[in-house]
């Protein structure tokens, strides 16, 4: 049995709001610094907590509703003025934070341009396209990230594989501007980025290695890396134009967003389950009603549950839908009708938990004995509330991560341990 808490926490979640087809979410503009100049909190004690004495309480919640991202990203530069000023004031997790929201607050008209536009290609909810890159980068176009041995990069963190594979949606002349060459994209493991990035460690200097940025790729020559490389010389030298391409350009935001977006459809499309997908759509002339800068295009309520699997799938694999599927006892492809608390409720609960080796045991449609860590089901589903969380209006609850406390790879909650992993229906 589940505990009391988790219930709660369920039933609250459905109480604060009117509805998943008209959710109290922001709107895409909202989600991104919009350029408001900061309130000066350089006199304030807790940066993180505290208003200048200057705002009135009409301010403060102006700047608490309607420019909640901007407060934000105007505490952490405060923040880093005075770390800058007096080293220590933040632990080397603060700070790395910190720069990713300052640096998230850039280049938002690009942004939310780019954003937009991959939205309407695939009639994806521009939220759940948004909440998904805050979840991968704090929105920031970062450099190259080891992620075991995974090599992701820019605001996307993408691989030089799923790059390459969101390339073959751009024009041969689009291709030949970023001197992409014409190669098999089985030939890009993630892990051909080590060599690589192994030298530009050496360039960063004092720098911390989450700073590290295409300038310091850009002397890697051909010889440097060709002992690593695999093939003839032609082979070699053509995965070396492919992985400089890939580095000089994958933290560009204009080229990595349509490509994450390309990468979530290819999911949604091919993995999710034809009843999910067209489960939470908005009738004929009926849309989101919420007025924002660019007109709501996607027939998808803004959350969608089967969009929402899709970032769930690229987060910790495809086997996440017959999780799923095993969790309400699926047969046939028969769903229920799924909410995103359901989904959530799914990834978590979803599986028998073995102590001895800390992994849950789920059964296929195939009738297959699946298994994954449990503590890959308690990222991940706090992976998809989290982007709910970074899209829903201030002040409001539409959804919560479940674990009672944080998810670990070496303990399980006895409450885990006791449930079955089916939802009795």
């Amino acid at each position: 049995m589940k505990n009391l808490s988790f219930l709660c926490s369920l039933l609250l979640s459905f109480s604060l709001f009117a509805g998943w087809d008209q959710p109290e979410v922001l709107c895409p503009e909202e989600i991104l610094p919009q350029g408001f100049s900061c309130p000066d909190f350089s006199e304030v004690k807790d940066v993180f907590a505290d208003y200048p004495k200057e705002l009135s309480s009409q301010d403060i919640w102006v700047w608490k509703n309607e420019r909640s991202k901007d407060l934000k990203l105007c505490r952490y530069k405060e923040a880093l003025r005075r770390e800058s000023k007096s080293p220590g004031t933040l632990s080397s997790i603060q700070k790395q934070i910190a720069w990713m929201i300052v640096e998230g607050g850039k280049d938002t008209e690009v942004k939310l341009e780019a954003i937009m536009s991959a939205s309407k290609k695939y009639s994806m909810p521009p939220q759940i396209l948004l909440g998904a890159l805050t979840q991968e980068s704090l929105l920031a176009n970062l450099g190259i990230s080891p992620d075991g041995g995974n090599y992701s990069c820019g605001i996307s963190q993408l691989n030089i594989q799923e790059w390459c594979e969101g390339l073959s949606q751009l024009s041969s002349s689009d291709r030949l501007k970023l001197h992409w060459p014409a190669i098999d994209c089985r030939s890009l493991p993630s892990t051909i980025i080590s060599p690589f990035y192994e030298i530009a460690q050496k360039n960063l200097g004092s720098r911390p290695p989450y700073m590290i940025d295409r300038k310091d790729f850009a002397g890697i020559s051909y010889d440097m890396v060709a002992p690593a490389l695999k093939g003839t010389i032609d082979t070699k030298q053509t995965i070396y134009q492919a992985v400089n391409s890939f580095l000089q350009n994958c933290q560009n935001p204009a080229y990595a967003i349509p490509i994450k977006a390309h990468a979530l459809n290819k999911l949604f499309t091919n993995f999710v389950p034809a009843q999910l997908r067209w489960q939470n759509r908005y009738p004929k002339d009926e849309s989101f009603k919420k007025v924002c800068r660019h007109k709501y295009e996607s027939p998808y309520y803004p959350l969608h549950t089967g969009w929402l699997l899709a970032v769930a799938s690229y987060n910790a694999g495809p086997r996440q839908v017959q999780l799923v599927e095993h969790y309400f006892g699926v047969k046939e492809n028969q769903f229920p009708h799924l909410q995103p608390t359901d989904l959530i409720e799914a990834l978590y609960w979803g599986g028998k938990v073995k102590e001895a080796n800390k992994k849950v045991y789920y059964v296929g449609q195939n009738g297959r004995l699946l298994s994954q860590p449990f503590y890959k089901s308690c990222v991940v589903q706090r992976h998809v509330a989290r982007v709910i969380e970074h899209v829903t209006r201030p002040g409001k609850i539409l959804a919560r991560s479940l674990e009672q406390t944080p998810c670990s790879p070496k303990v399980i909650p006895e409450d885990r341990l006791n449930s079955s992993g089916k939802r009795h229906l």
